[in-house]
């Protein structure tokens, strides 16, 4: 072969090897992007499936939500047929009351809510995620953690979620835009009327996470932040240093005997029950995160990395560079 060929070629294999090099770094630097667009498009199966066959706590409402009360005055309302088996959680004082998590909007979760209590109904999501929102703006009013990133995006009180803070794709929805009523500041309190309740920021499923902390019934309404299944740290906006200060606030924060009401609930085969972790599971999140941080446990799987926590509670999460 001329030297003239070899020139050529050896020009055109260095440019490629490059162009392919810079691909390789733009994937692994937007990993979180580019595995939630790639899982998204992969499908999911049914949105709504079957009546699950295993037993169920609480009854049927129009052959798709549960309501489970977990005392008298607070409701868990489950939809175990949604592909993620959500849980949203009506909270109710004498005054007041608030609906933590506004269901997926696969079906309306209004008239349960409505069936539950005639008083005024504030709407608070625990994230912004697609399977948290679906009834914003259909209450009483609309609440939000009073975060500046959020508020600084507000024109004539009107919030429009964007691609990957809801994360729509997964469903094929479209971003969608609502009213915000009321700015609920971290550590504030809201008095619903003999229960008051602490407003708690907790980063890391996503920045602008928030709970809510019944300190009198020992009761901490958490959302995706932990639950009885795979924790996703993973997708745009997680952030693992995040949840390891959350974890450690809250455990700071909270009584021993807290009960923590989450917003999945367990596969199959385990019943069908508001989803209730206990204080040694946060404390185990918290030892799992440690490890993770020193390099002394071990993962499954390239892209997310799956850590053990406790039970069916896993975290998975990115490379070191995605999720500081």
């Amino acid at each position: 072969m001329p030297a003239t060929e070899i020139s050529t070629t050896s020009r055109l294999l260095a440019g490629s090897l490059i162009v392919v090099s810079a691909i390789a770094i733009l994937m692994a630097a937007f990993a979180p992007y580019v595995y939630g667009e790639y899982d998204a498009a992969r499908g999911h199966g049914a949105i709504v499936g079957p009546k699950p066959s295993e037993p169920v706590a609480g009854h049927w409402v129009n052959d798709y939500f549960v309501v489970e009360p977990v005392d008298s005055t607070t409701f868990a309302i489950g939809e175990p047929r949604y592909y993620q088996g959500n849980y949203s959680y009506l909270i109710v004082g004498s005054a007041r009351a608030v609906l933590f998590d506004a269901g997926t909007g696969t079906r309306d979760i209004t008239p349960v809510v409505r069936s539950l209590t005639a008083l005024p109904v504030t709407v608070i999501p625990s994230h912004l995620h697609y399977d948290h929102v679906g009834a914003l703006g259909r209450f009483d009013s609309t609440a939000l953690i009073d975060d500046p990133t959020l508020r600084e995006r507000v024109k004539d009180s009107q919030l429009t979620l964007d691609r990957y803070e809801f994360l729509g794709l997964y469903d094929h929805l479209e971003p969608p835009t609502f009213r915000v009523d009321e700015w609920w500041a971290p550590g504030s309190t809201v008095d619903l009327g003999n229960r008051r309740l602490q407003v708690l920021s907790t980063p890391g499923h996503t920045p602008t996470s928030v709970a809510l902390y019944d300190e009198a019934r020992r009761q901490l309404f958490l959302g995706d932040f932990m639950y009885p299944g795979e924790l996703y740290a993973f997708l745009p906006a997680a952030s693992r240093g995040a949840y390891l200060k959350t974890t450690k606030r809250l455990l700071a924060t909270l009584g021993p005997d807290t009960r923590l009401y989450t917003a999945h609930m367990q596969d199959a085969p385990a019943s069908v029950r508001a989803p209730v972790l206990e204080m040694a599971d946060l404390k185990a999140l918290e030892a799992t995160l440690e490890a993770i941080k020193e390099g002394k446990l071990s993962s499954r799987g390239f892209y997310p990395r799956i850590f053990p926590v406790r039970g069916p509670i896993t975290f998975a999460t990115g490379w070191s560079w995605n999720n500081q």
